[in-house]
């Protein structure tokens, strides 16, 4: 029979097990998240599930359970929330319109399958006959592919704008407008200095004009043109 000191002594060095709990109120003026999530060390993974609550309310009016989920932890050792930096830690959820609709909807972290590694999300779009987050699809193929974490939204020219890349030396910005709710790709600005030795990177700008794309290319000296 091991002794009690010992028992103890092993129960120390062994990685606990079991579910982590976080409750997020910042991120919305609507909602509160609840997350519990499988394993936590320096960040968060695993089985997950998110709670949405009416701020006001006692009871969740919605619940999504992920097979896997990728959590960074800031400062606080909280999740964090609505930050979308590229090669940075990213959040856990975010919410926006998404679809400009003038409703709030949310993004959920499900895993850090897009472009090196980085996060991609199930985006969840609200539904005002439902009264709740409906799963969209093609919202979340945006961050999926090559993407390089959560796509940006661009309220000003009401486009989803997603980032990726290929090595040091390519780099492609890809704009998705909202038609007929669903995204459409109408915009793609690609910087490729990977031709002629990397001294001369190409500029091709594209974009969908009446159901037909438009391109237009440019070179310059690769150096000078990443100074400015």
């Amino acid at each position: 029979m091991k002794s009690p000191i010992l028992f103890l002594l092993l129960l120390a060095v062994i990685p606990c097990s079991g579910q982590h709990k976080f409750r997020l109120t910042d991120p919305s003026d609507k909602v509160t998240v609840n997350i519990d999530v499988a394993e936590c060390d320096t960040d968060c993974h695993g089985r997950a599930t998110f709670s949405f609550t009416r701020k006001g309310d006692s009871k969740p009016f919605q619940v999504v359970r992920l097979p896997d989920t990728q959590i960074w932890l800031g400062d606080e050792g909280k999740p964090q929330a609505n930050v979308t930096l590229l090669y940075d830690q990213q959040s856990a959820v975010n919410f926006d319109d998404f679809n400009f609709d003038g409703h709030e909807d949310v993004a959920i972290c499900d895993g850090n399958k897009g472009g090196y590694g980085s996060p991609t999300y199930r985006v969840y779009l609200y539904s005002k006959r439902v009264n709740k987050y409906v799963y969209a699809p093609t919202f979340s193929k945006i961050s999926r592919d090559d993407s390089l974490g959560m796509f940006e939204v661009d309220r000003k020219k009401k486009m989803l704008m997603r980032s990726s890349k290929d090595g040091c030396c390519w780099h492609r910005t890809e704009g998705f407008a909202v038609l007929g709710g669903q995204p459409k790709k109408i915009y793609e600005f690609t910087e490729d200095a990977s031709k002629g030795g990397g001294d001369i990177v190409e500029i091709k700008t594209r974009r969908l004009v009446n159901g037909k794309w438009r391109t237009t290319i440019k070179h310059a000296k690769t150096a000078e043109y990443y100074k400015n």
